[in-house]
């Protein structure tokens, strides 16, 4: 069976050309792993800080170098709209796994202090 090698649609015998995408069809797609899934990111755990302040001074810092994150924490509905400096659930920073060292030695210059 034929498949479109963009989108991975499967055809009947004798279709040569993808209707989607317009692509000529090939007779195998090439397997992909997990790790070289095309767009996909893998993230690692930066840093557990003690509350959504940290995280997002340290967020505004990575994103200024052009690293991305996600803050992962269950304070939101502790907060009620207000940053404090300390918070009773942990809070943490993640980032690419790519961009893990850099962002390292940026968290270690920006808060070595707490």
């Amino acid at each position: 069976m034929p498949y479109c090698p963009k989108c991975k649609t499967e055809y009947n015998p004798g279709i040569e050309k993808c209707s989607d995408c317009d692509l000529p069809l090939v007779e195998k797609l090439p397997e992909e792993s997990p790790e070289e899934t095309p767009g996909e990111i893998k993230y690692k755990l930066l840093r557990n800080l003690p509350s959504r302040l940290y995280a997002e001074m340290l967020k505004e810092s990575l994103q200024n170098s052009g690293i991305s994150t996600i803050i992962k924490g269950d304070d939101i509905g502790i907060m009620l709209g207000s940053y404090s400096t300390t918070s009773p659930v942990e809070v943490s920073l993640w980032v690419p796994e790519k961009d893990w060292e850099k962002a390292n030695q940026i968290a270690d210059e920006m808060l070595n202090h707490i």
